[in-house]
């Protein structure tokens, strides 16, 4: 009756409900019911370590003719052989799904053949999972067909039921997935949709025997789990399954025990046979970012056992695969700035060059280590405390860390950027210094100009005997880098050391080397300043040198140049003045800040106008935080000036908006090439202001300038301007400087 009423139930329709548990439950049933009618025995034994369980359906009938009887034979070992054949019955009822002429009379013969414990566990399975599907329906986007996902578990029962006894350890756990999957292979072949359908994405399918082997780590429980990864045999759980539990652990902030398991896993590498030194390899470099996560001492101690096993491993396969772990350690090192990595990551590859020095060029270069020292440079150039580990890492490279310090020096703008970095130079000892200097010596233009504000600061006297032989090769663009470069080193004695390069230096140069000398406060280098600020002592000498020198000694509050300077402000010839107004301004203006008392009685005496010795240089600020100061106030024009540069690469208009004695700023219309020399001539009308500029760095569409040489009688001219922009509009001064490299 059991038989005919569930063959009944299912209907012409029972192709659909092979994917649906209940279904396949009531045509188990029927061939349950058919075989008890002709026997007159309940249900057989389950197929696994089940205690007693009823027979799904109800369709059993004990002695007493109640139905819902039990098997009641205790617990037997789940077995091999009755795991197939219920996979090839499933694949039976995969195949009656795509046979048009299947029908449910065929599916019954079939069950009947079946042993009874494979229809009974089927069952049970089948009821499991149609309990799994009636929770998960709204939630479960898993497409994976009932009767694979019936036969996977099948499979991992078994696996699990053996691996609980003893019977198989986790090494041959995968071998078993093997073999399981082979027997499902006819059944995946009917049942492929979900595979189709992946390939078709472009996503990448693992292959089935990984899965079942996904599937059965997670039913480990999970002090199995640890005590596997602990154990010896580590090196055959597949990574994914490592990494599943390991950040398990870290979201649980148990990183003693992920430390543990990431550094016993390390172990395999030691291991006599291949295959585990294989998988270990192959495992590592699919781990690294975790090892990067792990406390401190994890990750270095693992690169140290890879690069040793690097430099000894005979089999070319597994050094392949040890190469890459190699790299990808070193690369997880370097981006999440683990310099105590980094460390034993060159140490390590210092190693590994003994042995195999071929190998070491292509590691280096699968790393990247050189390229990521800008960025550790910069970090620590922003920290308040250099961390002891980087600065290990800059003595394991130090010409490559000195190249790149020296260029960071070149493109610094605060002063304590460039404390900083002469304080990492200095920690790299007298091999950095040796380095400087060999760049120096032989490097070129830019890379050696790059080099002389570290040595300014670490080794002058080396730099003083090396540059002037190398001074001629230096065109004016260098030589201003030069000069720029040595101011930003801040040496006490910077001003006698740029006193000792001014023969050297282009004409057009010479000028701002004075101005950085009058800034420096050193006043060793007063003599010579004076010499230059004598009335007729070189007839060589251009004026605007001149006045640069008289300026310097009024920043240097040097008391010694107080006759020379009077006797230019007072000399006087039958109708004037012995030396141009400009000049005589420039030492007004020194002998004011050498003794005010005197300047105001000066002043008095002069004939010059207030308003125009208010114009005047400015002084040095112990405070400022940028490595090049402000020379001269910069006033912002009541209205825009235009004016013209011409140079051997064209000729381009600007319109001025801001102005001092030192230069301007102003838009382009062009792209400019800065840090190139150029013709100036500013409108008035009339008159024009003419000179010689070297172009700055502004911002976006601006363009700034650089007085190097221009007439008395143009300086004057522009003294007036900015005389005047401040009488219609006192408060028009620029604001303070936001750090970039103005004049």
């Amino acid at each position: 009756m059991a038989a005919q009423l569930a063959a009944q139930a299912l209907g012409p329709e029972f192709k659909h409900w092979l994917n649906d548990p209940q279904k396949l439950l009531q045509l188990i049933a029927a061939a349950q019911g058919a075989s008890n009618t002709g026997s007159g025995t309940p249900g057989g034994a389950p197929l696994g370590s089940v205690p007693t369980v009823p027979i799904p359906g109800g369709i059993a009938t004990g002695p007493g003719g109640t139905s819902g009887g039990t098997w009641t034979g205790g617990v037997v070992p789940l077995q091999e052989e009755e795991v197939i054949q219920t996979i090839r019955l499933l694949t039976h009822f995969g195949q009656a799904m795509q046979d048009p002429n299947a029908s449910p009379d065929n599916l019954k013969v079939e069950l009947g053949n079946a042993s009874e414990g494979a229809k009974v566990n089927l069952a049970q399975l089948l009821e499991s999972l149609a309990k799994q599907t009636s929770q998960n329906s709204t939630s479960d986007g898993n497409d994976t067909p009932l009767l694979m996902k019936a036969a996977e578990s099948m499979a991992i029962k078994f696996a699990l039921d053996r691996y609980s006894r003893g019977e198989v350890k986790v090494n041959a756990v995968h071998d078993m997935m093997e073999h399981m999957s082979r027997q499902m292979d006819t059944l995946r072949q009917i049942l492929r949709v979900q595979e189709d359908k992946m390939s078709k994405a472009g996503i990448l399918i693992e292959s089935h025997a990984d899965i079942l082997d996904r599937m059965f780590w997670a039913e480990i429980p999970e002090a199995g789990k640890k005590s596997v990864l602990l154990s010896g045999e580590a090196a055959c759980v597949p990574p994914r399954n490592v990494r599943q539990f390991v950040e398990l652990l870290f979201e649980r902030d148990d990183n003693e025990s992920a430390a543990k398991i990431l550094s016993n896993y390390c172990s395999g590498l030691d291991a006599k046979d291949a295959e585990p030194r294989r998988k270990t390899a192959s495992g590592l470099a699919q781990l690294a970012d975790l090892y990067a996560t792990a406390p401190e001492e994890v990750m270095p101690n693992a690169l140290a056992m890879i690069g040793e096993r690097l430099a000894q491993e005979s089999d070319s396969e597994i050094q392949s695969l040890l190469a890459a772990a190699f790299a990808r350690f070193g690369q997880e090192a370097c981006s999440r700035r683990k310099y105590k990595a980094v460390s034993e990551l060159c140490c390590s590859l210092e190693r590994v060059a003994r042995q195999r020095p071929a190998l070491v060029q292509d590691l280096r270069s699968r790393v990247g280590i050189e390229n990521r020292l800008p960025e550790m440079i910069e970090e620590a150039i922003n920290t308040d405390q250099v961390p002891e580990d980087l600065v290990n890492v800059l003595q394991q490279l130090p010409r490559t860390s000195v190249e790149h310090l020296a260029d960071r020096f070149f493109r610094a703008q605060k002063r304590v950027e460039c404390d900083r970095i002469v304080e990492l130079a200095g920690e790299l000892g007298q091999p950095a210094i040796d380095d400087l200097r060999e760049i120096l010596r032989m490097g070129q233009p830019r890379q050696a100009a790059s080099t002389v504000g570290l040595l300014s600061r670490l080794a002058v006297t080396s730099m003083l005997e090396l540059l002037p032989s190398r001074m001629s090769e230096f065109n004016r663009f260098y030589q201003d880098v030069i000069v720029r470069q040595i101011a930003y080193g801040a040496a006490p004695d910077r001003g006698r050391t740029l006193l000792e390069l001014l023969e050297l230096l282009d004409s057009l140069i010479l000028p701002e080397a004075i101005d950085e000398i009058g800034m420096s406060q050193d006043r060793s280098a007063s003599s010579s300043l004076i010499a230059l600020a004598t009335a007729g002592v070189a007839h060589s000498r251009p004026p605007f040198v001149q006045l640069k020198a008289i300026e310097s000694l009024g920043r240097l509050r040097e008391v010694e140049a107080v006759p020379v300077l009077r006797a230019i402000v007072e000399d006087k010839k039958l109708f004037g003045y012995t030396q141009h107004r400009e000049l005589r301004i420039a030492a007004i203006q020194a002998l004011s800040k050498i003794d005010p008392r005197y300047g105001t009685q000066a002043l008095a005496d002069s004939g010059l106008e207030a308003g125009e010795l208010a114009i005047a240089p400015l002084d040095s600020g112990a405070g400022c935080p940028y490595v090049r100061q402000r020379r001269y106030e910069r006033i912002i024009l009541p209205r825009t000036l235009s004016a013209s540069l011409s140079s051997s690469w064209g000729k381009s208009n600007i319109i001025m908006r801001e102005m001092s004695l030192g230069g301007g700023m102003g838009t382009r219309n062009d792209n400019l090439r800065v840090g190139s020399e150029a013709h100036v001539e500013i409108s008035l009308g009339v008159k024009k202001i003419r000179g010689e500029v070297f172009l700055r760095r502004a911002r976006v569409n601006e363009i700034g300038f650089e007085f190097v040489s221009m007439d008395l009688d143009s300086r004057y001219r522009l003294r007036r301007v900015l005389v005047e922009a401040l009488q219609k509009v006192p408060d028009n001064r620029a604001a303070n400087w936001d750090g970039e490299r103005k004049v």
